[in-house]
């Protein structure tokens, strides 16, 4: 292990030559997130919540047929009336729409979804919706974190995952985000795990066609916070009344399927399992453990990560206001998207035209309470386009 870390380290410590692509366009802005919503009682209630107008848009997601659907969820309250909503078309600007239904986004539906974080289209146009559960920070009742697969053509539910005690803490996890390989039928989640210190960090290996879960390396060096890692946006540190501490976040799937990436939000090793190892729910932690490569030293943290049908690693670059992108053949990385205003690049996802959407949404001025919403000339959220990248990893 020790071999690997130093090989890697002096593989990848400083950035490439930037393989710049095309420049970063807005395709939506929003000072404040607008919603539709038809039952009377949740935008009564949306409306003269203290958090009205407030609500946090963190991921994106884009079907075959370009439909985007964005997750907004919850953390700062019950009132926001849909956790997953479909971006719907008014005048010059977007609106929010509860998916699949208000019903769906209903906090008072034991069934329904509680705070949708991150999600997947795979190359089905299945969605797989997960939810982390915790509304405000708040212990998960069970049946609260889950994973829901919605198929978007039938409009219909076509498998369902409650987690149980044993699969994430229903106190401390952070459920974050998942990777789909439609060929075996796995898929695999980030559990950054922020709600407890210490941290809970982990992964999480998911199998439909059993509709099993295996937790691996729970609270581990590899899935937890570095120790004294700091960063920051701009000028400002991370955060003002204390550092942030984050375990697994980010995680992409190669296109082969045989590799699996991930980062520590406060932390900056790129790490990289085989899946073979994964998918073997028989095989023991200590061998996993062992399997763990470091696959690059970024030069900056990262939040979002995605892979191109390619075999290339996209990975937010939360201190330099855009993409890196990783080279598993070479171990290079090279800085691949830059703007100014895209400030805390969240979530990256594939258009059905070989172009990339990234969500910016200052997180960190959220979390500190120091967002504005009265300026009209100053959008707090934006989905970025970049043509002509690739295809997605989920193509494969």
């Amino acid at each position: 292990m020790r071999h690997k870390l130093t090989k890697s380290i002096g593989a990848a410590l400083f950035l490439a030559p930037p393989l710049w692509a095309a420049e970063p366009e807005v395709i939506a802005e929003w000072v404040s997130l607008p919603y539709i919503v038809v039952d009377t009682a949740t935008k009564s209630t949306w409306e003269n919540s203290e958090l009205f107008g407030k609500a946090l848009v963190q991921g994106a997601k884009v079907d075959s047929q370009g439909n985007f659907y964005v997750s907004t969820a919850r953390w700062g309250g019950k009132e926001i009336p849909a956790t997953l909503s479909k971006l719907v078309k008014t005048g010059d600007g977007w609106a929010l729409e509860a998916y699949p239904s208000e019903a769906m986004n209903d906090i008072a539906n034991a069934a329904g979804l509680k705070a949708v974080l991150g999600f997947e289209i795979d190359r089905n146009d299945v969605m797989w919706i997960f939810d982390q559960g915790h509304v405000a920070g708040e212990p998960n009742a069970n049946g609260d974190a889950k994973l829901v697969l919605w198929d978007i053509k039938a409009n219909q539910e076509v498998q369902r995952y409650n987690f149980t005690a044993e699969d994430p803490d229903p106190q401390c996890s952070f459920l974050n985000v998942v990777v789909v390989d439609n060929d075996s039928g796995f898929a695999y989640i980030a559990d950054s795990g922020i709600f407890c210190d210490p941290l809970h960090g982990g992964l999480i290996t998911y199998d439909m066609n059993t509709n099993s879960v295996r937790r691996l390396l729970d609270q581990h060096r590899f899935t937890n916070d570095e120790p004294n890692f700091f960063f920051n946006i701009g000028d400002r540190p991370i955060l003002k009344n204390g550092r942030m501490r984050t375990g697994a976040d980010g995680i992409a799937l190669s296109a082969d399927k045989r590799t699996l990436y991930w980062t520590n939000l406060t932390g900056n090793h790129l790490y990289s399992l085989p899946t073979r190892i994964l998918r073997d729910f028989g095989t023991n932690e200590t061998v996993i453990e062992g399997a763990v490569e470091v696959a690059a030293v970024l030069p900056t943290n990262t939040d979002g990560m995605t892979a191109d049908s390619a075999g290339n690693i996209y990975m937010t670059a939360l201190s330099l206001d855009g993409i890196m992108k990783f080279d598993p053949s070479t171990r290079r990385v090279s800085r691949f998207a830059y703007h100014p205003d895209m400030n805390w690049p969240d979530t990256l996802a594939w258009g059905p035209d070989g172009e990339m959407y990234v969500v910016s949404n200052n997180l960190h001025l959220w979390v500190d309470g120091d967002m504005t919403f009265d300026d009209s000339q100053s959008p707090n959220f934006r989905i970025w386009k970049i043509p002509d990248v690739g295809q997605s990893y989920t193509t494969q």
